[in-house]
């Protein structure tokens, strides 16, 4: 088997740093909100403890913005850990939706993002036996793709489909006019040969498709 698809190459690599360096990004953010709650009611204590008058209704949006920050923060490290923990294993069994769900999650907090809708899948689809790091990575380039191509005021839209074979195909739709003649890009087309997903794009309808099918024994052949 070809060695990229065995071990982490420069693109995985820098797709890795890229990715938790907009997780930390996102937890300073939390961080500098509840810093600055945090001062305030500090600052309501002392008014208090000096006679002054406060409204209630200020320590209540204090309180109630330290604990949204610290859920939100709650769930960034779960998808930070979730994202972490995809390179334990080169090849096994993933639930699509899952992945989905994660790298929509992590693509948020880019500065550019846009509205996600996502569309249930009508049957259920079955997990796919998968690089999970790879298609977490041909995701995340599709999504940073069609952020840029409607710009943060505009909206995709996410769908789930059980294909043939039990395969599935994750449709983007809503990309922005004349953009996908540029995707994949050479890095994005690699990742998907190492993983054996096919990418479409259809101007006319300004969608892009990754279909993922399950590696067969000789395409884990390697790991």
């Amino acid at each position: 088997m070809n060695s990229r698809n065995s071990k982490m190459t420069t693109d995985d690599l820098a797709f890795f740093g890229t990715v938790n360096a907009s997780i930390s990004h996102e937890l300073k953010n939390i961080l500098a909100i509840i810093s600055e709650a945090a001062g305030l009611l500090n600052d309501l204590t002392e008014m208090a403890t000096s006679g002054g008058d406060i409204q209630l209704q200020m320590l209540q949006n204090c309180s109630r913005d330290i604990v949204e920050e610290i859920q939100r923060g709650f769930v960034t490290i779960k998808r930070m850990n979730a994202f972490s923990h995809s390179v334990d294993d080169p090849v096994k069994a993933v639930d699509i939706a899952d992945c989905l769900d994660l790298m929509t999650g992590l693509a948020g907090f880019l500065s550019y993002a846009c509205r996600i809708r996502h569309q249930p899948p009508k049957k259920q689809v079955p997990p796919v036996v998968t690089r999970p790091f790879r298609l977490q990575h041909l995701i995340y380039q599709t999504l940073v793709h069609a952020f840029k191509s409607v710009g943060p005021d505009g909206e995709i839209h996410l769908s789930l489909q059980r294909e043939m074979d039990d395969a599935a195909r994750i449709r983007f739709a809503g990309i922005g006019s004349g953009h996908s003649a540029v995707f994949p890009t050479e890095s994005a087309g690699s990742v998907a040969a190492s993983i054996n997903a096919e990418v479409s794009i259809d101007e006319e309808r300004r969608t892009i498709d990754i279909v993922v099918r399950s590696l067969d024994e000789a395409g884990c052949d390697g790991q």
